[in-house]
């Protein structure tokens, strides 16, 4: 979700986090930040206050963001997450999302449980501010190089993994999770058709990182004979993943339809990168 899907979604409302519990409360809507616009499971902060976001800085906030100061001089920018520290009449702290339109002197930013339990956008001068969690960049990496990365972290566990049924349910998790991943792997196929050189380096670079080892064939291809070639077998893989699902549910038990995600993407690695290693 984007910085600014994330704002019209839920502007307005009292959020808790997980769902139904610490409604209005200042970390909870910046849990639900963290965890829709970066893909990671936000942790608790450890002193059950705001302050520990920023104290403890809990694993893995450190793989999505990093910590700046605030100094005088410190124009924190839209999508950062300003960390107060307790005060007299507060031994909790604060915790709300940058908002455009900051200055020196003035802290734009949206938050629940200040002037309102409701997430809406506030205005405050920097006092018991303690500094900043800055998103980490992606370096220059394309939107569709980053939107295919996060679909193969999905599943980076289980290529790691041998035992198909030990992983595939480890994998599985939350079933919304995996419904949003297996929605992203049908996307490419439109993304596809639109950004094949993003792509093609990409899946270059996929290789590369999951130590597939490419055909001998394949790498002597030209550059546009590999790009029509990923481009023809990504599509079909993605065509034909409703038969490898039907044909699997046949081999397999109830709980079949817990594992078609492993295969499915099995089979597309296999396809894609000849012969299969681990």
């Amino acid at each position: 979700m984007t910085f600014q899907e994330f704002i019209d979604k839920y502007l307005g409302q009292k959020k808790g986090y997980p769902d139904g519990s610490y409604v209005g409360q200042c970390l909870s809507i910046c849990k639900l930040y963290i965890k829709e616009c970066f893909g990671i499971n936000p942790p608790p902060s450890g002193t059950n206050s705001a302050y520990g976001y920023w104290s403890n800085f809990p694993s893995p906030l450190d793989t999505v963001f990093k910590k700046v100061l605030n100094y005088k001089d410190t124009i924190p920018q839209e999508g950062w997450i300003a960390i107060w520290k307790p005060w007299s009449s507060n031994q909790w702290g604060h915790i709300a999302i940058v908002a455009k339109g900051c200055t020196t002197g003035t802290l734009k930013n949206w938050a629940q449980n200040w002037t309102s339990k409701k997430f809406q956008l506030e205005s405050n001068r920097y006092t018991n501010v303690i500094g900043f969690l800055k998103p980490i960049e992606e370096n220059n990496m394309t939107k569709d190089e980053t939107n295919a990365l996060n679909i193969i972290k999905g599943y980076r566990a289980i290529l790691d993994e041998g035992n198909l049924e030990g992983t595939a349910a480890k994998a599985v998790g939350d079933s919304k999770d995996l419904e949003t991943k297996k929605k992203d792997l049908s996307n490419c196929k439109s993304e596809l058709k639109t950004s094949k050189e993003n792509h093609l380096k990409f899946i270059l670079s996929l290789a590369k990182e999951l130590k597939v080892d490419l055909d001998k064939q394949f790498v002597a291809m030209t550059a546009k004979e590999k790009e029509d070639k990923i481009l023809e077998l990504l599509v079909a893989e993605i065509d034909e993943k409703n038969d490898y699902i039907r044909r699997y549910k046949v081999s397999q038990s109830k709980n079949a339809d817990k594992l078609n995600s492993y295969e499915v993407f099995k089979l597309f690695i296999q396809k894609l990168f000849p012969p299969w290693k681990k």
